[in-house]
């Protein structure tokens, strides 16, 4: 006999865990409400998360959900949002929740206990410079200046941990993404780190100026994953850029929602649920999530699952 899942057993939205700061049986229609932060708006984060606020109260049942995404400084200030208990869910790339989930980096001793709820997107992520730029690889970066995206951002968590692993030191001038760019195109800055599939890096493209991409080396390829083992690498081809003519090996992040071990199970089951169950958004929401889908959306990087979670992937078969 099967093993009977907690969708053949519970009661429908009877209890509302004490982790849900917005998440509360509220107004006529006892839904639970969700705060979700996610990054600048535009950013493939915040891209791939908007499609909650019509898939929650369309599908959801047990119990029934609804979501406020909202744009935030992205990962890192998300992972703090999460332990202040000001959100609910907060969307964050591997290598942020990773060194949140053990204090490391930019939360410096301050572990924060997160919990995955499930991997929306797989994100290549590069170094920027203008085709003619004496800039011809990752290592050239050193004393130069870089715009990393902002202060909180998950691209400006991630440069600054690959700077210290490499031994390099770069003049940070942190921008959203949109000045990043703008800023490269008027030589204010030398590079600019950002994540493919942002609206910034495809308008610098379309608008016609000539990129390089600063390839990952084996030698910066292997001192990435020293500090972030699961990290692949992910190729941009020159149908994937304008104005690129090249093939280039970059770092390939990925993007999750995360969330407290105290929200609720009953929440984070029918999330996950009913978002997988209901693909298309998220995979039209950016070119990043084109993968999305219940086989995809489990990925284990170190950083633990709600168990609710992992009960759904069981249910499912994933695990």
């Amino acid at each position: 006999m099967p093993p009977v899942s907690r969708r053949s057993f519970l009661a429908s939205g009877s209890v509302v865990g004490a982790g849900l700061v917005a998440g509360c049986l509220g107004g006529d229609d006892d839904s639970v409400h969700l705060q979700v932060d996610t990054a600048a708006e535009g950013a493939s984060h915040y891209n791939m998360s908007a499609p909650w606020v019509e898939l929650l109260p369309d599908h959801s049942e047990d119990p029934a959900l609804n979501a406020t995404v909202s744009s935030s400084d992205g990962s890192v200030a998300n992972m703090r949002a999460l332990d202040d208990g000001e959100i609910d869910v907060g969307t964050s790339v591997d290598q942020i929740g990773h060194l949140a989930y053990n204090g490391q980096g930019p939360f410096d001793g301050n572990e924060i206990d997160i919990r995955c709820i499930m991997r929306g997107e797989l994100v290549p992520q590069y170094y920027v410079v203008q085709a003619d730029s004496d800039i011809d690889s990752i290592w050239d970066l050193d004393g130069r200046s870089v715009t990393p995206g902002p202060e909180g951002g998950g691209t400006t968590g991630q440069h600054e941990a690959l700077m210290d692993q490499y031994g390099l030191e770069t003049d940070d001038v942190y921008l959203s993404y949109g000045e990043g760019g703008r800023a490269l195109r008027d030589g204010d800055v030398d590079a600019w780190f950002v994540f493919h599939g942002s609206d910034a890096i495809n308008a610098f493209a379309t608008d016609g100026d000539e990129l390089e991409l600063l390839e990952f080396d084996d030698e910066a390829m292997e001192g990435l994953q020293e500090v972030f083992p699961w990290t692949v690498e992910a190729d941009v081809t020159p149908d994937m850029l304008e104005n690129y003519e090249d093939t280039t090996g970059v770092m390939g992040t990925h993007g999750y929602w995360m969330t407290t071990p105290e929200m609720d199970d009953d929440v984070v089951y029918e999330l996950c649920r009913v978002v997988t169950s209901n693909p298309e958004p998220i995979r039209d929401s950016n070119v990043n999530s084109e993968e999305f889908g219940l086989e995809f959306a489990h990925y284990d990087f170190g950083v633990p699952y709600h168990d609710a979670a992992i009960e759904f992937f069981e249910d499912e078969g994933v695990l």
